[in-house]
């Protein structure tokens, strides 16, 4: 009987090798052949799966965003407009391992996707869906009164990501420094200024 082979499954387990590799060595060491190294793996076997090195790394991206849009799915809406942003930010934000793996992947991506057009249209398309997310509370919040004067639901949204992603980064670079209650202390502090 011919063996039965998860594809899915496989390449998520690539996407892991990869993380795993970004997060320890760096995304300029996440080579097909380290990737294939760390997952047990021979090169020939992975380009089954990936042909090329922007290949392997747009899944491993794709995945991590994927990952997060999935914990999205899971917050309960029910709360108000304010705190259904202040989840979403939360999710984002690098305040437990799982998180701050993802958090630091996804900012690894960053260089290369500004040089790589395949990485940079992901990068892209999966910024403007959280943009688009955050932009839509913010709009119900608006119609129903909850926003300051004079804010702007989709710049209030870009500007909020960007905070986040620079917490993220500080954070990962001295974490003693930039406290994880601090990360949520400053989202707070902008929530203030959003909502009124």
């Amino acid at each position: 009987m011919p063996k039965v082979v998860d594809h899915e499954r496989r390449r998520r387990e690539l996407a892991e090798a990869v993380w795993r590799i970004v997060r320890r060595d760096g995304i300029d060491h996440a080579s097909v052949r380290a990737v294939a190294a760390e997952s047990g793996w021979s090169s020939g076997s992975l380009r089954h799966y990936f042909p090329t090195q922007d290949a392997l790394l747009g899944f491993a991206m794709e995945l991590a965003y994927r990952r997060f849009l999935a914990r999205l799915a899971k917050i309960d809406t029910s709360a108000g407009n304010r705190e259904l942003v202040r989840a979403l930010a939360h999710e984002l934000l690098a305040l437990d391992d799982e998180r701050r793996v993802e958090a630091a992947v996804l900012l690894s991506f960053l260089p290369r996707a500004l040089v790589e057009p395949s990485l940079h249209e992901l990068e892209r398309r999966g910024t403007r869906e959280l943009y688009s997310g955050i932009e839509r509370v913010l709009v119900a919040a608006g119609e129903a009164g909850e926003l300051r004067e004079g804010v702007v639901p989709a710049k209030a949204a870009r500007r909020l990501v960007a905070l986040v992603d620079g917490l993220n980064i500080h954070h990962g670079l001295g974490p003693d420094e930039l406290t994880a209650s601090d990360l949520v202390e400053a989202v707070d502090e902008q929530l203030d200024a959003i909502f009124a």
